[in-house]
């Protein structure tokens, strides 16, 4: 007789009888999400950072078409973006507490914190009603956010600074 469990990992097979199992489990759920050392906070920067990003797409939608519910989903990547930012400062912060970030990288940070300071200004601006919550303020302000955004995360998300050769 077959008996079906079903796990996280995926579905398992097993007989009642002392045959061989069959398991098909997914391997990406068995991988460790980050090792001891690893810094946290270049996670949840780089998944704001995509949020933020996806706005300016979503501005240049509802210009072209004037539907509301892109000029919605802007307002809803923009207030996740800046989620994630507040939780990756947070983790930064942790991240530095427990030693796993030695030296920041001010330069980076400084263009980081600029970006979120931008995009929090650009959600004021999106709270206005129709048009004028996006066209031409909210795109423009979208364009800088995501320029500076790609320009800082070229070479990856981490504010850690490289160890330094003195």
């Amino acid at each position: 007789m077959d008996r079906y469990f079903r796990t996280d990992a995926g579905i398992e097979r097993t007989r009642t009888d002392r045959t061989p199992s069959l398991q098909l489990i997914f391997s990406p759920f068995r991988a460790p999400v980050h090792s001891p050392g690893s810094p946290w906070h270049p996670r949840l920067i780089g998944s704001g950072a995509v949020l933020l990003i996806a706005t300016l797409i979503t501005d240049l939608i509802y210009m072209r078409t004037l539907l509301f519910q892109w000029e919605n989903l802007s307002i809803w990547l923009l207030t996740g973006g800046l989620f994630l930012a507040a939780l990756g400062g947070v983790t930064l912060v942790l991240d530095i507490l427990l030693h796993r970030v030695a030296r920041i990288d001010w330069e980076k940070f400084t263009g980081l914190a600029v970006a979120a300071m931008l995009s929090l200004l650009n959600a004021f601006v999106h709270s206005r009603d129709a048009y004028t919550a996006v066209v031409p303020q909210g795109i423009v302000l979208s364009a800088c956010v995501t320029a500076l955004l790609v320009f800082i995360g070229w070479r990856g998300w981490s504010v850690s600074a490289p160890p330094s050769s003195h």
